[in-house]
């Protein structure tokens, strides 16, 4: 009895020992769902990348306005004013991008004498005042947009379109004096009961009044080409400003010589100026992503 017993023991041993080490077979879906999960790459979130650039290039100005003059209360005609004329930009940009949205903050140094009264005085047709002359400026833009940027050619360039706004801000002779060359004195003929006579006149104490900027809304299109950390901008930009007001005041005695007859008024120029900036550059800078 104990040798079967001890025999139906090792039986029993033999059998569980050999059921422990077959492991059944599993289908490839049996396996846990976390397995499958750990394989698959993560997605990445976009991380920052910052661009500094600096340009250069063309830029075509546009001016609408109107020009009017008053002597005393008797207010002339208003004479409508359009200067066109090319000039050179430059300046520089800085740009934060996440994704393909981003904001960017842009300086434009545009060579300018259209934006001048002296200039929309030019394209009257007032007798002399095509002889008034302009001297060199310069006026300073700041833009802020919103940028939108599209991937091309597997990310080696990308198009952007943006929009926003900004600040143009009149430098240099902007401010001066339009009539201020006539200011030691001139004469003309007039007309007084009838008969003509030569009429003195002496202008004094000038006083000018302007906007010293205006609010303008803009927007921009590009190709950015890029070769390692720096890269290749050419772009066109397209600026549209609110009006800009001056007025000139000068004081007037006039003198007729033949009758000794003198008397003062008072000799106001006002003009209204809107201006339109279309701009052409290549920028060139440094990206902190590869």
């Amino acid at each position: 009895m104990r040798l079967a017993s001890l025999a139906l023991l090792l039986g029993l041993v033999s059998a569980t020992s050999a059921t422990a080490g077959v492991q059944p077979d599993r289908h490839p879906s049996d396996q846990p769902a976390e397995a499958g999960l750990s394989s698959r790459p993560s997605d990445e979130e976009p991380s920052w990348e910052i661009q500094v650039a600096g340009h250069g290039g063309a830029a075509g100005l546009i001016s609408r306005g109107e020009v009017r003059l008053a002597i005393a209360s008797s207010v002339g005609p208003v004479d409508e004013t359009v200067g066109y004329s090319r000039e050179r930009s430059w300046g520089a940009g800085l740009r934060v991008i996440r994704g393909r949205w981003g904001v960017e903050v842009q300086h434009h140094r545009v060579a300018s004498r259209g934006f001048m009264p002296a200039a929309m005085m030019r394209e009257t047709p007032w007798f002399g005042a095509e002889e008034l002359p302009l001297t060199d400026s310069a006026d300073d833009l700041l833009s802020v947009f919103a940028v939108r940027e599209f991937p091309l050619v597997q990310g080696r360039a990308r198009f952007h379109l943006a929009a926003g706004g900004g600040y143009l801000l009149m430098g240099g002779d902007s401010g001066r004096l339009v009539l201020e060359d006539l200011a030691p004195g001139i004469s003309r003929m007039a007309t007084f009961g009838g008969a003509s006579h030569e009429v003195a006149i002496e202008m004094t104490e000038g006083d000018f009044r302007a906007d010293r900027g205006v609010a303008v809304l803009g927007g921009s299109l590009g190709l950015t080409l890029r070769m390692g950390r720096m890269f290749v901008r050419p772009r066109f930009d397209v600026f549209l400003g609110r009006a800009r007001t001056t007025e000139e005041s000068w004081g007037m005695h006039l003198h007729v010589p033949e009758v000794q007859d003198e008397f003062a008024t008072t000799l106001t120029l006002n003009t209204t100026m809107r201006p339109r900036l279309f701009l052409f550059n290549v920028e060139v800078g440094w990206s902190s992503r590869r």
